[in-house]
């Protein structure tokens, strides 16, 4: 089985290219067999297939094929680790970034949902990149800052009040990590629908009042999953050139969910340079080693089911084809023509008895490289696609 994955990541494709392959994939069903990864700091493309398949399927998502001048592509092995170190965290900015799991895990159920990963084989590698994902944390020592949401209240913890603009998890990490700051500001949150927000002791507002929150709070982190400008660039120049001090604005959306002018009364600080502000933690050699591991082992067990599969079904036919016609040969000396079908049930047992151990041996995984293609040439089975 192949499998291909095209990269769309901080830093390599900075947030203007991001945001505009966002923006291509709202409302886009992906083809089968295709997972999508999308967050604030990159886009993955993962398909079971060769480049071919993958880039038929970027140009099917975005719309045009030039896209893949901005991607990283992986292919075989050197994908699925990718995928794996994206799920553990160690591609984030911050290392083990906790919020990247949950997203990932997301897109998975997704995927599935939608009815595009039917592939089982597929399927199982997403569940078990989330597994390893799980696993490799635990190899990470415990820290209040591991998310980006974390790097974003420190950003504004020094106001007296900061406004968070959204209610998913972004949002919400956003103000546990608000809250958890030694001098915790007063936050308020603003939402769609302020109905779903459930952080108890916190003022919580519809988002309509976006322009009075920008015009009278110090600081803002806005996090949402809007498909358009929260305000437009218009009004939103107005808004700011009408303050009289200095507004903190950390944009974690993506598409972003502001585009305030240069001259403007603002610090605004994107997610890009919300990464280039996050330390990363010192590299964990264990973490990685088992992420690493983990990848083989399981690229090791798709191929190895890509090519065994065949094999069997070659072996399962042969002898089909055998009883088959051993049976049609004995049929007419029976007495009675009941007796075909426990001739038949017989000669099939012992068919599959006698396979019983070559099917063992070549599904072993430490079996010798070699023993795929002797076994095949021994029961004259051709390794084809259709295991004919």
């Amino acid at each position: 089985m192949h499998l291909s994955s095209a990269s769309f990541g901080y830093p390599d494709v900075d947030g203007t290219h991001r945001a505009d392959l966002a923006g291509r994939l709202r409302g886009k069903k992906p083809p089968s067999n295709t997972f999508i990864l999308a967050t604030c700091l990159r886009i993955e493309v993962a398909v079971r297939g060769s480049r071919e398949d993958l880039e038929r399927a970027v140009a099917g998502v975005f719309g045009e094929s030039t896209v893949m001048d901005l991607a990283t592509v992986r292919v075989g092995e050197r994908a699925v680790e990718h995928l794996f170190r994206i799920a553990a965290g160690l591609e984030s900015p911050i290392l083990g970034e906790r919020e990247i799991l949950g997203q990932f895990r997301q897109s998975v159920q997704a995927t599935r949902e939608g009815g595009v990963a039917a592939d089982g084989l597929f399927s199982k590698l997403l569940d078990t990149a989330v597994s390893v994902g799980r696993q490799a944390r635990q190899l990470l020592p415990e820290s209040p800052h591991d998310s980006m949401a974390a790097v974003a209240a420190q950003v504004v913890g020094g106001a007296p009040r900061v406004a968070v603009f959204g209610s998913g998890s972004i949002a919400k990490s956003a103000v546990t990590g608000l809250l958890g700051l030694p001098a915790p500001p007063e936050v308020t949150v603003v939402a769609r629908d302020p109905g779903k927000v459930s952080f108890s002791g916190i003022t919580v507002l519809s988002l309509d009042l976006a322009e009075k929150v920008l015009d009278e709070f110090p600081a803002v982190i806005s996090a949402t999953s809007a498909k358009q400008r929260l305000v437009a660039d218009r009004r939103l120049a107005d808004v700011l050139a009408a303050r009289s001090t200095l507004l903190t604005l950390v944009d974690m959306a993506m598409p972003p969910d502001f585009s305030p002018p240069s001259d403007s009364e603002v610090q605004y600080v994107n997610i890009d340079d919300l990464a280039r502000m996050a330390d990363r933690r010192p590299r964990r050699d264990d973490a990685d080693a088992m992420v690493t591991t983990a990848a083989a082992d399981a690229y090791r067990h798709l191929t190895n089911h890509m090519s065994v599969g065949p094999v069997i079904g070659g072996l399962i036919q042969t002898a089909d084809g055998i009883v088959e016609r051993v049976v049609a040969r004995f049929t007419g000396r029976l007495k009675n023509t009941e007796d075909r079908a426990v001739l038949e049930q017989t000669a099939h047992t012992v068919a599959r008895t006698l396979l019983a151990g070559p099917v063992a041996y070549i599904k072993a995984p430490d079996r010798p490289r070699d023993s795929l293609d002797v076994i095949a040439e021994a029961f004259g089975v051709e390794e084809d696609s259709d295991g004919r």
